[in-house]
């Protein structure tokens, strides 16, 4: 069984410095939709040309990782996963295979989001969208936080729980 841990949060919130750390860390292979949306596409302003793209990866980006888990690799997913539907789909799709799906929520009060924002605006070079603090707030309007029966972890939680799995199976080894 292969560990496909879905990223759930607001922009800002640090999904793609988790996922870093979890490719770091544990060998998990790290998708973010940004990142290949700013690779492969010009910006938009125009919301059904950018959702089009952003489909696109998606789909992409789930063929791929799909592959990787039925190979026995891990997977992190980096995209925000906005709403319930979204979150609810994703996991029947890897449960369905035979996965450990693990959602992973980055709570984030605004202050400290636009702090992130700022301070993620001055990186030269990195792959993420720009934003400004009037358009942060209104992105937050469409997130919704997941519900206690979704059973998210928080970051430290899915590195304790990761970190005892490793250690279970070096354990287990030696036996």
């Amino acid at each position: 069984m292969s560990d496909i841990v879905l990223c759930c949060g607001k922009v800002c919130s640090g999904k793609s410095t988790f996922t870093r750390k979890l490719e770091a860390e544990f060998g998990f292979y790290p998708f973010s939709a940004d990142e290949w949306m700013l690779k492969l596409y010009e910006e938009t302003a125009d919301r059904a040309v950018f959702n089009d793209r952003l489909s696109r990866c998606v789909g992409l980006i789930h063929d791929l990782s799909a592959k990787l888990l039925d190979r026995g690799n891990s997977v992190a997913l980096d995209f925000g996963f906005w709403s319930r539907a979204d979150r609810r789909a994703v996991i029947e799709r890897y449960e369905a295979r035979g996965h450990r799906v693990t959602l992973v929520y980055f709570p984030i009060a605004i202050n400290e989001q636009l702090a992130f924002m700022r301070k993620r605006q001055e990186t030269e070079g990195g792959l993420h969208y720009r934003f400004d603090e009037k358009t942060v707030i209104t992105l937050n309007g469409f997130f919704e936080e997941p519900a206690g029966d979704e059973q998210a972890m928080s970051p430290a939680e899915c590195l304790a729980t990761l970190e005892r799995s490793r250690q279970g199976s070096i354990g287990s080894r030696g036996r």
